[in-house]
């Protein structure tokens, strides 16, 4: 039933199989961001690979697109030794570019100029996709370059998302709006029901990217939990809010090594 049902979705959209020709060089934007991490910074000062980088993020063609690690551990379908554990409450998908570049993509939810309802019970307040772009222009000019580089783009959620991804489950949750707009929604904790689902225009969607950095396996390291990290439960606040840990190394510390 649902292979017939997305047929005949695929078929009213008049989608086709993508025909992307796939190249990966030694000179590719995001294997030379990935060579030029250091223990001092994501990048260095003078890196020529970082504007490269976010000019490919925003123009080159998608060829799949998948959920995230988080919300595939939520759904029993990872090791989830890969990751610190299932984490997040918005969707958020990977999508992987021409050239075997990754990004995390979170779709935009509220306007710019929109502001949140000071009564808003924060386990629903939306999380903003251009803070993911400020927070890395803010962290670049502090010369901190502690943020992967994220960019906006507007996406096609049929031809970049649905046509090209393999996900059985990505593919079922899509669907027409109303409106006539073209949703989809995903699986994490809270934000990702089918009443919190994210729609086109009638299928572009803004959204940030933001580039992955290497794999633990190409790259083993050390994860500090965020000094800042908010409780979404009743039951009590998390231990490091208002804990005095967050004010000792490393969090403390600058621009220098950890």
């Amino acid at each position: 039933m649902f292979f017939r049902r997305h047929k005949l979705y695929r078929e009213e959209l008049n989608l086709t199989s993508p025909d992307t020709l796939l190249q990966l060089g030694r000179e590719a934007s995001w294997l030379q961001f990935h060579l030029g991490i250091s223990r001092y910074g994501l990048y260095s000062r003078s890196s020529p690979a970082i504007d490269k980088l976010l000019h490919d993020m925003q123009d080159f063609n998608i060829v799949s697109a998948d959920y995230s690690q988080d919300e595939k551990a939520l759904l029993g379908a990872c090791d989830c030794t890969q990751i610190v554990k299932p984490s997040g409450v918005h969707l958020k998908l990977v999508l992987r570019f021409q050239d075997f570049g990754k990004a995390m993509f979170k779709p935009m939810r509220q306007e710019r100029e929109e502001e949140t309802p000071e009564d808003c019970f924060y386990f629903v307040d939306f999380q903003r996709h251009n803070a993911e772009i400020a927070a890395f222009h803010l962290d670049r000019i502090l010369d901190f370059r502690r943020v992967p580089p994220t960019i906006g783009r507007l996406i096609n959620v049929t031809k970049d998302i649905l046509e090209v991804t393999k996900n059985e489950i990505l593919q079922s949750v899509f669907f027409v709006s109303p409106a006539s707009n073209v949703c989809f929604f995903a699986k994490c904790p809270y934000m990702c029901k089918t009443e919190y689902a994210v729609c086109g225009n009638p299928h572009l969607l803004e959204g940030s990217l933001s580039a992955f950095l290497p794999s633990l396996n190409l790259a083993p390291r050390l994860s500090i939990p965020n000094p800042w990290i908010r409780s979404y439960s009743f039951a009590g606040k998390e231990d490091t809010e208002g804990c005095p840990a967050a004010e000792m190394p490393p969090k403390t510390r600058g621009a220098g090594p950890p």
